[in-house]
């Protein structure tokens, strides 16, 4: 299957979801990243802004803000066609829509990388060896590809976004764990 297919295929499977599909199945999956213990160790966490087919990771930024972690969220610069991490100390202020409509930092002052210590991924879908297929902009991979970057990759997703096998490049990143409602996969090469 290729990327392109791959893609229509599992936005097909993510409208067939109600709303209340997508909130039920976005509690679990939160509550089970925020047991994690590469979450709950984690002093640095990079989070992202769910798309409205995406898992609701409301629950998560809340979390991770109150515990007194240090929060950032992509930006992309879009020029650049590159994603840097910036801090926000308050997720429900310091966010706006941004590049492709998508709520990022209003600042565009990058934090240190290498700092990283667990970064939620998202992704159109997820193949049980962490092959993580994304929307085709490849802001993520380049982002993650920085030789100091060290975090936990953390895919986040909903089972139908489980594929037996993601079509990959060589340049596509694996993800170390991945979390949907129904499981916590662990690939056996460890990302």
């Amino acid at each position: 299957m290729e990327k392109p297919q791959a893609r229509r295929r599992i936005q097909q499977e993510i409208t067939r979801l109600t709303a209340e599909d997508r909130a039920g199945k976005s509690r679990r999956i939160a509550d089970t990243i925020m047991r994690l213990p590469e979450f709950t160790r984690a002093s640095v966490v990079m989070l992202f802004a769910p798309m409205t087919d995406e898992t609701d990771t409301w629950p998560i930024i809340r979390a991770a803000t109150n515990e007194g972690k240090i929060v950032l969220f992509p930006r992309v610069m879009q020029g650049a066609k590159k994603m840097i991490a910036c801090r926000v100390e308050d997720p429900w202020q310091d966010l706006a829509a941004g590049t492709y409509n998508i709520l990022e930092p209003r600042s565009n002052s990058p934090f240190d990388v290498s700092a990283i210590d667990f970064c939620l991924v998202p992704a159109r879908a997820f193949d049980r060896l962490g092959g993580r297929l994304g929307r085709g902009k490849g802001y993520y991979d380049r982002f993650m590809a920085d030789p100091v970057f060290r975090a936990i990759r953390c895919g986040v997703a909903f089972g139908e976004q489980i594929l037996d096998e993601v079509p990959s490049a060589p340049h596509d990143l694996p993800v170390h764990v991945i979390v949907t409602e129904e499981e916590i996969i662990r690939p056996p090469t460890g990302g």
